[in-house]
């Protein structure tokens, strides 16, 4: 039979018991949302088999979730959250080469990366959806390079006015380029050429 967030429950469960088998049900939900996208794909994501393979009744999953692009998006959110953050380095450049790199280890060949091409394709015709995949995804790599190229600019190495979001553009452009579009190869060499090729325009000019 089918789990219910709510079922189990006495007159006496106090809240933080209903909390837990609620966040209980939550995970299992999650995990096996993520187990079918990673044997099936995103394709062939339903929230009907979500509640098949997990026990969770298919009218809970809906209380919390619209669509599979709303578990979808949700189990991204989940797997970045497991996503170690950087460690700090002096160098402006270093550290761009390593967010790009990082950006192209993730969404190529990973289930994260197959999630995040799932997730675009569906962006320009689910408004709200679209508004939660930039505020997050696209807002944690704009904070990430706004940050950067403020220490940047505290050290002198780059210029003085930059766009931070003009930045975050100019470095990812390419990369959802050639995921999404040319098909050519995404690579830790691919990410190191980008860096390079770019940074010059980035930096601060020497003094005459």
């Amino acid at each position: 039979m089918a789990l219910d967030a709510g079922d189990g429950g006495t007159a006496g469960s106090t809240v933080s018991g209903h909390q837990k088998r609620r966040a209980r049900t939550e995970r299992v939900v999650l995990d096996t949302t993520r187990e079918l996208l990673a044997d099936s794909g995103f394709s062939s994501l339903t929230v009907e088999r979500v509640a098949e393979r997990s026990g969770v009744a298919k009218s809970t999953i809906y209380r919390r979730y619209r669509s599979r692009n709303d578990l979808a998006m949700a189990v991204l959110l989940d797997m970045l959250g497991d996503v170690s953050t950087l460690p700090y380095v002096k160098d402006t450049q270093a550290e761009l080469t390593r967010l790009v790199g990082r950006t192209v280890e993730l969404m190529s060949g990973t289930l994260l990366g197959r999630i995040m091409q799932g997730l675009v394709s569906e962006v320009a015709v689910d408004v709200e959806l679209a508004g939660t995949y930039r505020a997050t995804v696209v807002g944690k790599r704009v904070r990430e390079v706004t940050a950067l190229v403020e220490r940047g600019v505290e050290r002198g190495e780059l210029r003085d006015g930059l766009d931070p979001e003009l930045v975050t553009d100019l470095l990812l452009g390419p990369i959802y380029y050639r995921l999404f579009l040319s098909g050519e190869p995404l690579d830790e060499a691919f990410g190191r050429q980008l860096v390079a090729s770019l940074y010059p325009a980035f930096a601060k000019k020497p003094e005459a």
